[in-house]
């Protein structure tokens, strides 16, 4: 009996992303959420050498994978159809990346992404939704999600902060 194919979604992660849950230790739970995890090459570029290496476990493993940019590809990020000029080049290269896809969300900390890619009509979720999906998988017990959400925001200034106390009001026990 051959088990069910299980259909994964792709996420597209920018650096913002990576860097909140590994300040607050929550990579290895990420990684076990039932999504295929996508990022480019410009996207790694931007994180320090040990998130780097943490990350490099899931790219050796196929859990990440990896759209590499080239110099050619990044010339065109100025011709594409974006509203929002001040996107770094790394965002644009999400937003690049996106173009090739299908079934796809972005998870962004970065506002100008985010409402870019709304505006392109692109799924788009943050480090709370993230939140709230470790505790509906069981990856994360409400208890400790408020603690780590509590260390988030006093790290991370440019969390919507009524988003925030929304997300306490569902996790209190």
């Amino acid at each position: 009996m051959t088990p069910a194919h299980t259909t994964y979604r792709i996420a597209i992660n920018d650096a913002n992303l990576f860097i909140d849950l590994f300040e607050i230790d929550l990579i290895d739970s990420f990684f076990l959420l039932n999504l295929e995890f996508h990022t480019t090459s410009l996207i790694i570029g931007e994180l320090n050498q040990d998130q780097q290496i943490v990350l490099q476990q899931y790219i050796n493993s196929g859990k990440l994978k990896i759209r590499e940019i080239s110099i050619e590809e990044i010339e065109t990020f100025q011709s594409l159809p974006v509203q929002t000029k001040r996107l770094s080049v790394q965002d644009l290269s999400i937003y690049f990346y996106a173009k090739e896809l299908e079934d796809f969300m972005i998870l962004t900390g970065d506002n100008r992404l985010r409402k870019e890619a709304e505006k392109a009509g692109y799924e788009v979720h943050g480090v709370l939704w993230v939140f709230e999906e470790l505790v509906k998988n069981n990856f994360l017990e409400k208890q400790m999600a408020v603690q780590k959400l509590e260390k988030l925001m006093k790290g991370n200034l440019w969390l919507p902060f009524r988003e925030c106390e929304k997300l306490f009001e569902k996790l209190k026990i």
